[in-house]
Protein backbone atom coordinates (compact mmCIF):
# COMPACT_ATOMS: atom_id res chain seq x y z
CA UNK A 1 0.00 0.00 0.00
CA UNK A 2 3.04 2.14 0.71
CA UNK A 3 4.51 1.62 -2.29
CA UNK A 4 1.57 2.47 -4.24
CA UNK A 5 0.91 5.87 -2.53
CA UNK A 6 4.25 6.49 -2.92
CA UNK A 7 4.61 5.97 -6.74
CA UNK A 8 1.71 7.68 -7.62
CA UNK A 9 2.59 10.80 -5.24
CA UNK A 10 5.97 11.03 -7.27
CA UNK A 11 4.45 10.66 -10.62
CA UNK A 12 1.86 13.42 -10.08
CA UNK A 13 4.44 15.58 -8.84
CA UNK A 14 6.95 14.54 -11.58
CA UNK A 15 4.05 15.05 -14.13
CA UNK A 16 3.11 18.53 -11.96
CA UNK A 17 6.39 19.99 -12.53
CA UNK A 18 7.20 19.00 -16.18
CA UNK A 19 4.04 20.76 -17.15
CA UNK A 20 4.68 23.42 -14.98
CA UNK A 21 8.11 23.64 -16.69
CA UNK A 22 7.00 23.27 -20.10
CA UNK A 23 3.77 26.07 -19.83
CA UNK A 24 6.50 28.42 -18.33
CA UNK A 25 9.33 28.33 -20.69
CA UNK A 26 6.30 27.96 -23.83
CA UNK A 27 6.97 24.81 -25.20
CA UNK A 28 4.48 23.50 -27.73
CA UNK A 29 1.55 21.33 -25.61
CA UNK A 30 2.57 18.20 -27.41
CA UNK A 31 6.29 18.40 -26.34
CA UNK A 32 5.04 19.71 -22.76
CA UNK A 33 2.91 16.59 -22.06
CA UNK A 34 5.21 14.36 -23.48
CA UNK A 35 7.71 14.91 -21.29
CA UNK A 36 5.33 15.48 -18.28
CA UNK A 37 3.69 11.50 -19.07
CA UNK A 38 7.42 10.39 -19.41
CA UNK A 39 8.27 12.13 -16.12
CA UNK A 40 5.32 10.70 -14.66
CA UNK A 41 6.26 6.77 -15.53
CA UNK A 42 9.84 7.42 -14.69
CA UNK A 43 8.74 8.99 -11.34
CA UNK A 44 5.98 6.64 -10.47
CA UNK A 45 8.92 3.39 -10.65
CA UNK A 46 11.29 5.90 -8.38
CA UNK A 47 8.55 5.44 -6.09
CA UNK A 48 7.32 2.42 -6.18
CA UNK A 49 10.98 1.17 -5.39
CA UNK A 50 11.28 3.72 -2.61
CA UNK A 51 8.19 3.24 -1.30
CA UNK A 52 8.68 -1.25 -1.49
CA UNK A 53 12.15 -0.57 0.39
CA UNK A 54 10.05 2.09 3.33
CA UNK A 55 7.67 -0.28 3.95
CA UNK A 56 9.97 -3.76 3.97
CA UNK A 57 12.10 -1.24 6.77
CA UNK A 58 8.68 -0.76 9.15
CA UNK A 59 7.68 -4.42 8.33
CA UNK A 60 11.38 -5.43 9.98
CA UNK A 61 11.05 -3.07 12.90
CA UNK A 62 7.25 -4.43 13.61
CA UNK A 63 8.47 -7.77 13.52
CA UNK A 64 11.40 -6.86 15.80
CA UNK A 65 9.76 -5.01 18.05
CA UNK A 66 6.96 -7.60 18.20
CA UNK A 67 9.87 -9.74 19.72
CA UNK A 68 11.06 -8.18 21.92
CA UNK A 69 8.09 -8.02 23.44
CA UNK A 70 7.02 -11.51 23.61
CA UNK A 71 10.37 -12.14 24.52
CA UNK A 72 9.96 -9.82 27.47
CA UNK A 73 6.88 -11.24 28.91
CA UNK A 74 8.17 -15.00 28.05
CA UNK A 75 11.40 -13.88 30.72
CA UNK A 76 8.67 -12.36 33.19
CA UNK A 77 6.72 -15.70 33.03
CA UNK A 78 9.83 -17.42 33.75
CA UNK A 79 10.57 -15.30 36.41
CA UNK A 80 7.14 -15.86 38.33
CA UNK A 81 7.56 -17.82 41.65
CA UNK A 82 6.58 -21.36 41.13
CA UNK A 83 3.52 -22.98 42.69
CA UNK A 84 4.68 -25.08 46.05
CA UNK A 85 2.36 -28.24 46.23
CA UNK A 86 1.26 -29.21 50.18
CA UNK A 87 0.36 -32.06 51.41
CA UNK A 88 -3.33 -31.18 51.44
CA UNK A 89 -2.94 -30.46 47.53
CA UNK A 90 -1.38 -34.17 47.09
CA UNK A 91 -4.33 -35.86 49.47
CA UNK A 92 -7.54 -33.78 47.73
CA UNK A 93 -5.60 -34.63 43.84
CA UNK A 94 -5.54 -38.43 45.18
CA UNK A 95 -9.30 -37.97 46.17
CA UNK A 96 -10.23 -36.62 42.81
CA UNK A 97 -8.10 -39.73 41.25
CA UNK A 98 -10.46 -41.98 43.32
CA UNK A 99 -13.56 -40.42 42.28
CA UNK A 100 -12.65 -40.52 38.88
CA UNK A 101 -11.56 -43.99 38.81
CA UNK A 102 -14.85 -44.70 40.43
Amino acid sequence: MVARFAGASLGLFAFTVAVIAGIYVQNPVSVTLSRGISALFIFCGIGLVLGAAAQRVVDEHEHKRESEILDKYRDDANDSPELEVTEEDSESSEVNEVQLAD
